[in-house]
């Protein structure tokens, strides 16, 4: 199964896991490097939870899901259309200010990161920010029927030579993670500029 099926299988429980989880800090870490009412790509959106507080703050959003099941739950919950979309259709030029990927690239093999990063760097604005999270680690695993491209500090550093350079990069707890944690419950995030 691959984990674009294992959300289409599983969109209703994992919409109810998540809707209601609290990533209001690190929305805020993101939002400081976006200017008032940019553009912003949720990219791999979910539920749509996260683009709710992007355009309840008065920015315009575009969001995307893989699993068409997760695009259906976030286009009612945000009343509006959610884009069904893979990272490698993404065709976007110079069109964004910011692109925000949480836990979303970290299902896609490190064979194809660094294409989809392109496709990102293509997608925003000179000096534009990307925001983007990943299960701690340095490998890639199988877990609850997904793969999971795990990534630390240091991991990370090679995929965004010459694209995007980091600004801030934290590890922060897994705190709501049951199903599939990192080998160590916690998150690598990243805020980066466009170069």
């Amino acid at each position: 199964m691959s984990s674009i099926s294992y959300y289409d299988k599983n969109a209703q429980d994992f919409y109810d896991r998540t809707i209601h989880a609290d990533v209001q800090d690190l929305c805020e870490a993101f939002l400081k490097h976006v200017p008032k009412r940019g553009r912003i790509l949720d990219a791999g959106c979910g539920t749509g939870r996260d683009a709710k507080v992007f355009l309840d703050r008065g920015y315009d959003v575009v969001a995307f899901d893989g699993s068409l099941e997760m695009t259906k739950l976030a286009s009612v919950f945000l009343g509006r259309n959610v884009r069904h979309l893979l990272f490698k259709d993404i065709d976007f030029s110079n069109e964004f200010e910011a692109v925000w990927a949480n836990a979303s690239l970290l299902h896609v093999p490190f064979e194809d990161l660094r294409e989809v990063l392109e496709r990102f760097h293509r997608a925003l604005v000179p000096s534009g920010v990307l925001y983007a999270s990943f299960k701690y680690g340095a490998s890639m695993r199988n877990a609850g029927d997904r793969i999971f491209s795990d990534m630390d500090e240091k991991s990370i550093l090679p995929y965004l030579d010459g694209l995007i350079a980091p600004v801030e990069i934290w590890k922060s707890a897994d705190t709501r993670s049951t199903v599939a944690p990192s080998p160590d419950r916690s998150w690598l995030n990243l805020i980066a500029k466009s170069l």
